[in-house]
């Protein structure tokens, strides 16, 4: 990081926690020290644009290296957690996500007007073409998430660049629009589903899948205590917490008082619906139960108020969800938990990371626990693992995992250094329901 990226970022903390009663020095996130510019890992994984790739083609034998692509999600998450060290990843990334940003509506591949790409492959692989996903001329643009155009506009608010803000206002207030319109669409939630085209993702946050009830997913997305898939519109708490926090970000870069209202709304729509047992709602408003790490999104994104927030933090620190070594994705009391399932039991460092990030503003000897357990299971295990499983011996690879993840490099890194990127979320001021006195 260069002297005067050091002076960009910190002028950033100063110039917007003093809104938000934060202080304008961090010292748990300390910006400027030259012994943080390095992130091992990191630059082995980035395009020739300088945006990182979701993860390393295989590495070793075994190694699935399936994600060796631009996916938004990915992107944009890895760029803010190195963010400190490396602002010119953001920088990559936002540009290379707003060239790709949808411009019309196509069944087909999910797109539609400001909405921020999943994947793109130049190429796709063979394996895509024949499951159907809509590959055109060779090439894959798919925009079936339902949060990389929320995650663009935090990194985007968060890097505090106000030349590159000017540069992309045009992709902003696109993507604005997009989550304006799936608010109104989703009843003040952000949903996703049903697919309106062959191929592609049936759901869509981060916990996605194409069949979440079929075996060969590994245990991907989130099904019903029965096994059932739930009926979409799916609307799951990891996205509505990261929509909270993009709508404070749409708040700070256009300076208008709207989005800050909208995010006081969602996030009291957000603690309506979900409690700690809750992680998504079906298509009918019925709740899908599943305690897991999805609390730790919702402290992240401070979207509770202090009782439903004490709630949230005395469920997440349970044993069933609260290992030695990481948060699970999903309680070993559900039926459908599986300490090997992708989305429903496994381990993943980077979603761990947003939970310390919120767990440590209300309990940081828990906090500390979960960061040291974190960064003991990615040694014990090697490289940078995509997930991992937590059995009776500690944490074990899983022969699905990526070797080489990039949000894994990110998350080491900003658990190494102590930065949990809250410097820069924007908690909604002055508003005694979502904040302690």
């Amino acid at each position: 990081m260069t002297g005067l990226g050091r002076r960009h970022a910190a002028s950033s903390v100063a110039r917007i926690a003093p809104l938000f009663g934060l202080p304008a020095s961090l010292p748990g996130n300390a910006w400027a020290s030259s012994s943080r510019d390095r992130v091992p890992g990191l630059d082995e994984l980035l395009s020739p644009a300088g945006w990182p790739y979701a993860s390393a083609a295989p590495v070793e034998p075994g190694d699935p290296g399936r994600f060796n692509a631009l996916f938004g999600r990915d992107a944009a998450i890895t760029s803010l957690e190195v963010l400190p060290a490396r602002p010119d990843v953001a920088r990559a990334t936002l540009r290379g996500l707003a060239a790709l940003q949808g411009r019309r509506d196509d069944p087909e591949t999910d797109e539609e007007p400001g909405k921020i790409v999943h994947e793109w492959w130049p190429r796709a692989p063979a394996d895509l073409l024949r499951a159907g996903w809509p590959v055109r001329d060779g090439e894959l643009r798919y925009y079936g998430s339902a949060d990389s155009t929320l995650w663009f506009l935090i990194l985007l608010a968060s890097l505090g660049d106000r030349a590159l803000e000017a540069e992309l206002k045009e992709a902003r207030r696109a993507a604005g629009g997009w989550l304006a319109r799936m608010l109104d669409r989703g009843g003040g939630l952000v949903r996703h589903g049903p697919r309106r085209g062959p191929g592609g993702l049936a759901q869509q946050g981060w916990r996605d899948a194409i069949d979440p009830a079929d075996p060969s997913q590994h245990g991907g997305g989130i099904l019903e205590a029965g096994g059932n898939a739930p009926r979409p519109p799916l609307a799951d708490a990891d996205t509505q917490a990261v929509a909270v926090v993009a709508l404070r970000a749409l708040a700070e870069l256009s300076r208008e008082e709207r989005w800050a209202a909208e995010a006081a709304r969602v996030a009291t729509r957000v603690e309506e619906a979900f409690d700690p047992e809750t992680i998504a709602l079906d298509g009918d408003c019925r709740k899908v139960r599943g305690a897991g790490s999805q609390l730790g999104w919702l402290l992240w994104a401070d979207a509770l108020s202090p009782p439903a927030r004490e709630r949230a933090v005395e469920r997440l620190c349970r044993a069933d969800v609260f290992t030695p070594w990481g948060l699970r994705t999903l309680s070993s009391e559900h039926p459908q938990f599986g300490p090997e399932a992708y989305h429903r039991g496994a381990v993943w460092p980077f979603d761990s990371w947003l939970g310390w990030g919120g767990l440590r503003a209300v309990r940081p000897q828990a906090a500390e626990r979960l960061r040291r357990g974190i960064l003991d299971a990615i040694e014990a295990v090697g490289g940078a693992p995509e997930l991992f499983a937590v059995g009776p011996e500690g944490p074990e690879a899983i022969p699905i995992a990526n070797r080489v993840q990039a949000w894994t490099v990110g998350a080491r890194w900003a658990l190494e250094n102590e930065w949990d990127a809250r410097s820069l979320s924007w908690p909604i001021a002055q508003d005694a329901h979502h904040r302690s006195p």
